[in-house]
């Protein structure tokens, strides 16, 4: 029993010892401890002051430096070049940038990045600041859907800022001239916008140019809005004179837009944004009036139509009512013949025709066509510009046409021709000179000759003879004048002097006369009793 108490007694001091054991900590753990503590502290303090690390992809990054180029925004630091490198295949420069906490949630793929450098443009000069503190990046901050970290930073500084308040919108142009990207937009000769960008169409036919239009010039902007090329100078020629318009000294130099709305109507709609527009190539085509029924004809013509271009004017009595869209060559190896097939298109919301249904149908009022056919409705081509010899096509009634009838081929109406201006003056020329070479000219010089011949042989020398003697006779002549000069005109000549004293006596008398025809008249009695 003492034995069994001994081992019970050790067993309860062993457990009262360990137990007195582990509920001990050494005073020796407690510093390891506190400083453990602390510095996952610091660790994660460290982690959540520090900003997010980014990368940054450039094909050159001149003037960047790590631990010295810093990236800006609003000209505020809001992140720094931790360390630039090469690509793998050194074809790009990968800059490595921590960014400050604040701008995590602005590292999207929206976010964009440049090197700011010291830019000169025609219309603004952009990081003058750089040739003192060096080159830095700007970022332009935007919100997104997604979080990233690895960015393909711009060659060059983007024309439209995210912040910048407006509305893009595309234009279709036929080929891009000397617009570029930046180049302004004016509304006015207000600078209302810029090109931010451009590429080929799909279809490669066209190029597609994106603009932007600041507010709060995209207010003005709706389904009516005309855009044109503004681009160096344009000179037209009117009654006036030269009229000359330019937007700006840019536009000139660099090329620029314009809009206006010209047309305006009770149906205007604003349009959304990336709405398209077409593009003209000046002014003067914007304002055109466009209309949306067209009408097409056949036109022949069997003589050179050197100096008519597609897009040259159809006019009826001086009116234009529609325009020459393609002419062809055709020839027919059976006759060796040629013609010149033109296709014109009419407009015909540019007059009116009564009735009313007649000049709105779809298709051309074939009733009415051949009687204007008939009538002498004829096309024919007319010089448009004797100076630069452009040529148009006229529609007119004509008088003593030979008859035609209407006709169709491929569908559309042919409208008869008759010979042009041009090509009736050459025939008229042509008879001119066909009369002037039938004129005998060497039989008339023929005789012209024995005329002159018979003139030198006798003629002449007769007249020699007398004119010799008419000269003698005149030198006579002479001799008598002045002889009679002498003995009658001369005022110490005897005979004037004869012919004085006469007239004095005459006058005498003519007085005695006159007293006597008075005393006569006042006493007739005298006649009878005498004084």
């Amino acid at each position: 029993m003492q034995n069994s108490n001994d081992d019970l007694s050790n067993v309860e001091i062993e457990e009262a010892v360990w137990r007195k054991k582990r509920k001990s900590i050494s005073t020796v753990w407690i510093v390891p401890i506190v400083a453990l503590i602390v510095g996952a502290w610091l660790i994660i303090q460290s982690i959540n002051e520090k900003g997010p690390v980014i990368h940054i992809t450039f094909k050159s990054a001149e003037g960047v430096q790590a631990d010295k180029t810093v990236i800006k925004y609003k000209d505020i630091v809001v992140g720094k070049v931790t360390d630039v490198a090469f690509s793998e295949d050194l074809s790009n420069v990968i800059v490595t940038a921590e960014m400050k906490k604040n701008m995590r949630s602005y590292l999207s793929e929206k976010s964009r990045f440049w090197v700011m450098k010291a830019r000169i443009g025609l219309n603004q000069v952009e990081g003058l600041d750089t040739l003192l503190s060096g080159v830095y990046i700007v970022m332009d901050p935007e919100k997104g859907k997604e979080s990233v970290r690895e960015f393909k930073g711009l060659d060059t500084m983007p024309v439209i800022s995210t912040d910048e308040k407006g509305t893009r919108y595309t234009l279709k142009a036929q080929d891009i001239g000397s617009i570029g990207v930046g180049s302004p937009i004016y509304y006015k000769k207000l600078p209302a916008g810029s090109v931010s960008a451009y590429r080929l169409s799909p279809d490669g036919k066209n190029i597609d140019i994106e603009i932007f239009i600041k507010a709060p010039y995209d207010r003005l902007i709706t389904d009516h809005t005309r855009f044109w090329n503004a681009s160096g100078i344009s000179a037209t020629f009117t009654a006036d004179g030269m009229d000359i318009r330019t937007e700006s000294l840019t536009s000139i130099i660099a090329g620029g837009l314009a809009f206006d709305n010209f047309h305006q109507t009770e149906t205007v709609k604003k349009v959304k944004e990336n709405h398209q527009f077409i593009l003209y190539n000046s002014i003067k085509d914007a304002k055109k009036m466009h209309y949306k029924r067209e009408l097409f004809f056949w036109v022949y013509f069997g003589s050179s139509i050197r100096g008519l271009s597609v897009g040259a004017p159809v006019e009826f009595r001086g009116v234009k009512i529609g325009e020459v869209v393609n002419f062809s060559l055709i020839g027919n190896a059976d006759d060796a013949k040629f013609e010149i097939p033109i296709l014109i298109k009419v407009e015909p919301e540019r007059f009116m025709i009564f009735p009313q249904d007649v000049n709105h149908s779809a298709e051309p009022n074939a009733k009415v066509l051949k009687k204007l056919i008939e009538n002498g409705f004829r096309a024919q081509l007319k010089s448009g510009n004797l100076i630069t010899g452009e040529l148009f096509v006229d529609l007119d009634m004509h008088k003593d046409v030979p008859p035609e009838s209407l006709k169709k081929e491929n569908g559309l109406y042919l409208i008869p021709t008759v010979p042009g201006t041009i090509e009736t003056l050459k025939s008229d020329l042509k008879t001119v000179l066909d009369r002037i070479a039938a004129v005998p000219f060497e039989e008339i010089g023929k005789e012209l000759q024995m005329t002159l011949k018979d003139l030198r042989t006798g003629t002449i020398p007769k007249l020699d003879a007398t004119i010799q003697s008419t000269d003698n006779m005149m030198k006579g002549a002479g001799s008598s004048m002045q002889a009679l000069q002498k003995n009658y005109l001369d005022s110490n000549a005897q005979i004037n002097k004869k012919i004085i004293k006469l007239l004095e006596e005459m006058t005498r008398t003519s007085r005695s006369v006159k007293n006597l025809t008075d005393y006569l008249e006042r006493h007739p009695e005298s006649l009878i009793k005498g004084k």
